[in-house]
């Protein structure tokens, strides 16, 4: 009988034994065919986020029928979902940030994972992402860490803080393809969020925070206006902007005819803008989120508080409760109406059960 157990002891130790190898000989080839996949050029023009998502923290992206969004109800996983709401489903446990999309990837900021991992719950390593539209082949882009963003044509423009090789926020680009990868007027931090063609708008942090335009095929910037400037959005011909020098002011400049219009005399904390419509949040003893024509014209309050995450799609604009960013909000455009995303609380509930019940 003791013959017979140790028997059985040795084969579980043998089956286990082969189960590793082959776990481990499936991630190396996971990981080589992320590498070596041929990842096509984008059409000249592509863009990933539109810049006002990207300024938000990017957690929300809209792309080719799709919203690709960081769900607060799973701990911040990936999901996605059609552009009414349907079929929302979970694609990674990746805690996902600056979140863009161009062909058929997916690009994004991974600050952790949305539960245990397995094996005891292994910590999941900060990175930058690039992974196939349904948040397969996810291939690590760099390690480092990455505030802010942007895709554009075929590279990766984005922010870095400081960190083991910086003793400064830095700017920096890779290839989509990760072959490349370099440090553009280190150790100068320039946001990607706004562009449009091969100009990057933002503002200058060194100094004077005026708007400056960073040209991506020569490599030089210019100064566009003289002013105090803060998270620039590009939308209709207008660079829309907060004027932390004059109360947080929210202004646009026109890139026609280079004037300045003043289109909110409120204190501005965050906005976002798109399809005709600028949405804000207030800040001071009566904040409120609120939202008029892009020209300042029919100022309504959506709801009174403190929001954040403002993001935008075609047919929605989201935002989260800064005292409880455990839950995300929707309106639609121009609407008074607002409620919880409940497609994105439903599917984070069964996605939560399931994977209860197979620990």
């Amino acid at each position: 009988m003791a013959s017979k157990k140790k028997t059985n002891k040795k084969s579980i130790i043998i089956a286990a034994a082969s189960m590793l190898v082959i776990v481990a000989v499936l991630t190396v080839v996971s990981i080589f065919s992320s590498r070596g996949e041929r990842i096509p050029d984008n059409p000249p023009g592509t863009v990933g986020n539109i810049p006002g998502n990207i300024n938000n923290g990017g957690i929300i992206c809209e792309h080719d029928g799709k919203i690709y969004f960081s769900n607060p109800y799973d701990g911040g996983a990936l999901y996605s979902m059609n552009l009414d709401e349907t079929d929302c489903k979970k694609i990674s446990t990746s805690v996902a940030s600056s979140i863009c999309a161009a062909g058929d990837y997916l690009y994004y900021f991974q600050s952790g994972s949305s539960g245990a991992a397995g094996l005891g719950g292994v910590r999941v390593p900060t990175s930058f992402i690039r992974c196939h539209l349904d948040g397969s082949k996810g291939y690590t882009m760099t390690r480092n860490v990455v505030v802010r963003a942007q895709v554009i044509d075929n590279y990766i423009y984005a922010e870095g803080t400081a960190d083991a090789e910086h003793d400064a926020a830095y700017f920096f680009r890779m290839d989509i393809a990760a072959k490349e990868k370099e440090e553009i007027l280190a150790p100068f931090a320039i946001n990607p969020a706004c562009v449009s063609g091969n100009r990057i708008y933002y503002a200058d942090t060194s100094s004077s925070r005026n708007l400056q335009a960073y040209n991506t095929q020569s490599g030089g910037s210019s100064t566009i206006i003289e002013d105090n400037v803060w998270n620039p959005v590009l939308d209709g011909g207008y660079i829309y902007y907060m004027a932390p020098g004059d109360g947080y002011q929210l202004r646009r400049y026109s890139l026609s005819d280079n004037t300045i219009e003043i289109i909110s005399n409120e204190k501005i904390e965050s906005f976002n803008v798109y399809n005709g419509y600028v949405y804000y949040q207030t800040f001071g003893d009566n904040a409120y989120l609120g939202f008029m024509l892009t020209n300042g014209e029919n100022a309504t309050v959506l709801t009174g508080g403190n929001y954040n995450s403002i993001s935008m799609t075609s047919g929605y604009v989201y935002f989260k409760d800064f005292f409880n960013e455990d839950a995300l909000y929707h309106t639609r455009l121009g609407s008074t109406y607002f409620e919880p995303v409940n497609a994105a609380a439903s599917a984070a509930l069964e996605n939560i059960k399931t994977e209860n019940s197979e620990d």
